[in-house]
């Protein structure tokens, strides 16, 4: 089972070096590591497809001498097969092992995926399984919506999410005292800001379900995916999708209180999971809804079914929702 969510001290990490727009420390870029991952990324993308040299360097902007030598090691160990009468380069066998180790060390991943696709079926949205990572979010399972209308927004397994405001709302509501108050504070702005977020918190917690209203109109939200993440792959499409959360997202699409006669336009709406000491393990989370809006009555009906959903995770974890 996966740790529950903590937030390190911003104290603890400013004294590193330098640190990025939260306080938070930055780490030391390994440019090569980045490519590497760019080219595993690229190669996953169209597994029934070879590269060439020249391309993958292409793709990845190196040059064919430092690309050779990290495609020879990576064949070397299996994680890319060489055809040696094309000279071209595919996904090996070795990374087979490694998924699988990969699923098994998430864990809920499989217990959740029945629950997920129930869901996604029920509600005709997208659905994603986010666990934390580091002082972030992770994306670790979607299911996809069907519909022919469906956005099909363009997220992957792996994609990072800001513990910030709007977003992460779910795990910050049933934090202890330290991490529900560094969620507020990334907020920034004022003290009645902070106040409002807090408010706000605690309605998620008291209802067990938060919402996050659209910032955009949905083909707008869809074509800004597209040209932020679509043709990026590793680290360049990791900063893309951070440097779109912060300025789009405010924290005033965290939705409070549901008036029942209103009309709503959701991005998501989300439900925390537990372990058995009452603990945020993951957070199941609804996205890519049907319609034009929906009225405050619908959109509890479907906050409802993404709380079951997320209890149901709960119970095959073992876990207990805090009282």
């Amino acid at each position: 089972m996966r740790q529950p969510f903590t937030v390190p001290s911003i104290a603890s990490t400013t004294a590193r070096g330098q640190v990025d727009h939260r306080g938070r420390a930055l780490t030391r870029r390994s440019p090569q590591t980045e490519r590497l991952v760019e080219m595993i990324e690229i190669l996953a993308e169209m597994p029934q497809r070879d590269y060439h040299l020249t391309e993958l360097a292409r793709l990845v902007g190196l040059d064919k001498s430092t690309c050779h030598p990290m495609l020879t090691e990576l064949t070397r160990v299996g994680w890319l097969v060489k055809d040696h009468t094309k000279k071209t380069y595919r996904l090996g066998p070795r990374l087979i092992a490694i998924g699988s180790a990969a699923r098994e060390s998430v864990g809920v991943t499989d217990l959740a995926r029945p629950t997920l696709e129930r869901l996604g079926a029920d509600t005709g949205g997208m659905v994603c399984l986010v666990v934390a990572s580091g002082d972030a979010l992770t994306i670790a399972e979607i299911v996809r919506s069907t519909r022919p209308d469906a956005l099909n927004l363009p997220l992957q397994a792996g994609d990072r999410i800001e513990f910030a405001p709007p977003l992460g709302s779910v795990f910050a509501a049933f934090a202890g005292p330290f991490a529900f108050g560094e969620w507020v504070r990334r907020t920034g702005g004022t003290t009645a800001e902070h106040d409002s977020v807090r408010d706000i918190l605690r309605t998620v917690r008291r209802r067990r379900f938060a919402v996050e209203l659209l910032p955009v109109p949905p083909n707008t939200l869809r074509e800004r995916a597209s040209e932020t993440l679509d043709r990026f792959h590793g680290a360049r499409r990791a900063e893309r999708m951070s440097s779109e959360q912060r300025p789009n997202l405010p924290h005033s699409l965290l939705l409070g209180d549901i008036e029942d006669s209103r009309t709503y336009a959701p991005m998501s709406v989300n439900a925390a999971c537990f372990d058995a000491a009452g603990r945020t393990v993951c957070a199941v989370s609804v996205l890519d809804l049907p319609g034009d809006g929906l009225r405050g009555l619908e959109l509890g009906r479907l906050g409802e079914l993404v709380v079951a959903a997320a209890d149901e995770i709960t119970e095959r974890l073992g876990g207990a929702a805090p009282v």
